[in-house]
């Protein structure tokens, strides 16, 4: 018996609680019935909306419709744009995962999240157009749990895609990985975007911070990353910040705070590791600081990260930013994705010694999510950088250490599409 969708009548504010209940629980093309929202792999309503044109939306954009002080009418616009636009961007996700090989599609790991980006996709797919900021907050609300749910993806899909290793190619999940990231930064963008807009601070708008400070951000990164250097190992070298250190520009924190905890991880793991591979003394006092420069230009800021930690064998040079790829040496193991196994609870690493697997996790663990041993930090740190027109280059230079150079684009000034 089929089960028709909920319209939606303009009259009726009650239909917002009513459309978030129900779900439809039966399509007519889908193969599999099953029950709630996880009925199908083949609904029509994903195609329909996959094939829809994304807006043109840009960083510029999005900044000059949430300059404070802001109107309930530019809150609303704001609304619409953002509901409107994500059930298209969801529905293109679903239809990736629905392009992954059979085999690989049903492992329970890659299949939770298609299910988490097929739920979502059908929160927002009926909501109706927002006309009032009662209603605008009742939906932020549903997108805020959203947002929220989709934290742990990103592990729960390196751990499946290490378990399908023997049926997909690593060119296949470079390609899936790189689509996937880039969709998933401008998804969360656009979300977290509106949501910041409810809560006006001081320097922002939404979540661009107007005159971030690398060097603020950067010493803060490198005292938590010299923490955990120092939890892990006993030891960690120091730090130096130098170069254009009162730089100001626009940009995303977060996005800036991920990069910068990927790169210093492993500056600080390297430095350490090798000074004890050579036999040398590995007190904080004798380990060659990790020395990181800003760089101010005309509408861009760059960073250079560099260290003393040995560089990184030719042999593997071409693989750094593969996602099949790590050199963690621990009780993970080392090398490619299939030799490690990496369980989604940090709190299960180690039965001998949770504490010690517990911080060498958080030397690997990023804004998004625990990586240890995935091989996601770098590839993962380029894809942000790059989704605004930014750049991450990285210069080894054999058996003495590796200079990382970043460099980011003030976002005021951009007209970069997500």
């Amino acid at each position: 018996m089929l089960r028709s969708s909920v319209l939606f009548h303009r009259g009726r504010k009650s239909s917002f609680h009513t459309l978030w209940r129900l779900r439809p629980i039966f399509c007519p093309s889908v193969r599999t019935v099953q029950t709630a929202a996880k009925s199908t792999f083949y609904d029509e309503s994903v195609a329909h909306f996959a094939n829809r044109e994304t807006r043109p939306i840009t960083l510029r954009s999005l900044m000059e419709r949430g300059k404070p002080p802001l109107t309930d009418k530019e809150l609303l616009a704001s609304a619409n744009l953002t509901f409107s636009e994500l059930p298209v961007r969801l529905a293109r996700r679903v239809k990736a995962f629905q392009k992954l090989p059979f085999i690989v599609g049903t492992n329970p790991y890659i299949k939770d999240v298609h299910d988490t980006y097929y739920e979502s996709f059908l929160k927002l797919r009926d909501l109706p157009v927002i006309r009032d900021v009662k209603e605008d907050e009742e939906c932020s609300n549903l997108l805020m749990a959203l947002v929220e749910r989709h934290t742990p993806n990103i592990p729960k899909l390196a751990r499946g895609f290490k378990e399908c290793a023997e049926y997909i190619t690593p060119q296949e999940v470079s390609t899936f990985f790189n689509d996937l990231i880039q969709a998933r930064i401008g998804i969360r963008l656009i979300a977290e975007h509106h949501l910041a807009l409810h809560a006006a601070k001081k320097d922002y708008i939404g979540v661009v911070h107007t005159r971030l400070k690398p060097d603020s951000l950067i010493r803060s990164c490198a005292k938590a990353v010299h923490e955990l250097c120092d939890l892990n190992y006993g030891t960690a070298p120091r730090f130096i910040v130098d170069g254009a250190t009162s730089a100001r520009f626009q940009y995303v924190p977060v996005h800036l705070e991920y990069i910068l905890h990927e790169l210093l991880k492993n500056a600080y793991r390297a430095t350490v590791e090798h000074a004890r591979t050579q036999g040398k003394s590995d007190s904080e006092e004798d380990l060659p600081p990790i020395a990181i420069t800003i760089s101010q230009g005309d509408g861009e800021v760059g960073i250079r990260i560099r260290d003393q930690g040995g560089g990184i064998p030719a042999i593997v040079r071409d693989e750094i930013f593969s996602y099949s790829f790590t050199t963690v040496k621990d009780e993970f193991g080392e090398g490619r994705l299939d030799d490690v196994d990496i369980p989604l609870d940090q709190g299960s690493v180690s039965s001998e010694n949770v504490f010690s697997s517990q911080t060498r996790l958080s030397m690997q663990m990023g804004v998004g999510g625990p990586m240890a041993g995935l091989g996601f930090g770098l590839p993962m740190a380029r894809i942000y950088a790059q989704s605004f027109g930014g750049h991450l280059d990285l210069i080894s230079l054999p058996a003495h250490g590796c200079d990382v150079f970043l460099s980011l684009p003030d976002m005021g000034n951009q007209d970069v599409s997500i």
